[in-house]
C-alpha cells in the first residue's frame, strides 16, 4: 500500500478515490444497503486510508453515499416517496431543457443524435446485463446532449446532480423489453420534435419518458423488480444494534429507531 507524506499527494489521492467510486457507484458496482468501509476501500485501490475517508466523505455530501451514526457508510436504498421525489424534480428539469433544446439545438448536434440512438438500438430491445451494460453510456451521452443543446448552463448543472445518482443510471436494469422499447421510440420522437423546432411537443415527449421511467422505478421497488433494500446480514445487524427500525430497513427505507435517534451523539469515526 502507497505511502503519502505531503498534502498534495494525499489530495491528488482523494480525487482519484472520489472519481473511481463515483464511477463504479453509477455504474450500480455496490448494491444498495451495501456497507463500504475505509479499509475495505484503501485495500482495493491500494491507497492510505486518509484520502479514501477524505473521498468518501465528498460521496455523502453528494448524495451518492449515507452515513449512519455510529455504524457507518451505506450506498443509499431509496424508499417510494424519494423516488418519487427524485423523478418528479426529472420531469420538471428535463422537459424544460428538452424545450429549450428544441430553439437552440444545430443541425450537427441532431445528427449526433441519430447517430446515438442507431447505437443504442444495434441490438435491440434485448434487457440482458451484456446489452444493458453497452446501452447505458450511450444513453448518458444521449440525453448529456439534449442538455448540453439547451445551452442553459445552470439548469443543465442542476439536471446533472439529479441523474449522476446511480438509482437513476440504473434505471435500465429495471426495464422489461417492452419498456426499453418504448424508450427507444420516445427518443425517436423527441429526435423528430427537434428536427420540426417544435418546443412543446419535445417538453411532452421527456415528460412522458421521464415519467415511464418513474413508474418502471416504483413498479420495481414495490417488489417486482430487483430489491433496493439493504441486504439481509447487514439489515440484522443494525436492527439488532438498535440503530434502524427493521421494518423501514425491509420497505427500503434506513431510518433511526427511536433508540438510536435519542442516544448521545458522538464524534463521527468511519
Amino acid at each position: 500500500m502507497a505511502n503519502y507524506f505531503d498534502m498534495g499527494n494525499v489530495s491528488t489521492s482523494a480525487s482519484d478515490a472520489y472519481e473511481t467510486l463515483r464511477a463504479r457507484l453509477t455504474a450500480g458496482e455496490f448494491r444498495a444497503g451495501m456497507r463500504l468501509t475505509e479499509l475495505q476501500i484503501a485495500h482495493e485501490l491500494q491507497l492510505s486510508r486518509t484520502p479514501v475517508r477524505e473521498a468518501l466523505r465528498r460521496l455523502v455530501n453528494d448524495g451518492l453515499l449515507r452515513f449512519v451514526p455510529n455504524v457507518g457508510t451505506f450506498v443509499p436504498s431509496w424508499s417510494e416517496q424519494e423516488i418519487r421525489d427524485l423523478f418528479d424534480l426529472r420531469v420538471i428539469l428535463e422537459s424544460r431543457i428538452a424545450r429549450l433544446a428544441a430553439q437552440r439545438i444545430t443541425r450537427s448536434e441532431i445528427e449526433h443524435l441519430v447517430s446515438l440512438q442507431d447505437r443504442i438500438e444495434a441490438r435491440g430491445a434485448r434487457t440482458d446485463s451484456a446489452n444493458l451494460k453497452r446501452i447505458n453510456p450511450l444513453n448518458r451521452e444521449f440525453h448529456r446532449l439534449i442538455s448540453a443543446a439547451s445551452r442553459n448552463t445552470r439548469m443543465s448543472e442542476m439536471l446533472s446532480n439529479a441523474i449522476e445518482i446511480p438509482l437513476v443510471q440504473q434505471t435500465f436494469a429495471r426495464y422489461t423489453p417492452e419498456q426499453l422499447a418504448r424508450s427507444f421510440r420516445h427518443h425517436r420522437e423527441v429526435i423528430d420534435a427537434f428536427i420540426a423546432g417544435d418546443p412543446e411537443w419535445a417538453h411532452d415527449v421527456i415528460s412522458c419518458h421521464v415519467r415511464a421511467a418513474r413508474a418502471a422505478m416504483l413498479d420495481s421497488s414495490s417488489g417486482n423488480g430487483p430489491s433496493q433494500g439493504l441486504d439481509a446480514r447487514a439489515s440484522d445487524a443494525l436492527a439488532a444494534q438498535g440503530v434502524v427500525d427493521r421494518d423501514a430497513v425491509v420497505q427500503g427505507a434506513v431510518q433511526p429507531s427511536r433508540k438510536a435517534a435519542h442516544a448521545r451523539p458522538r464524534r463521527h469515526r468511519r
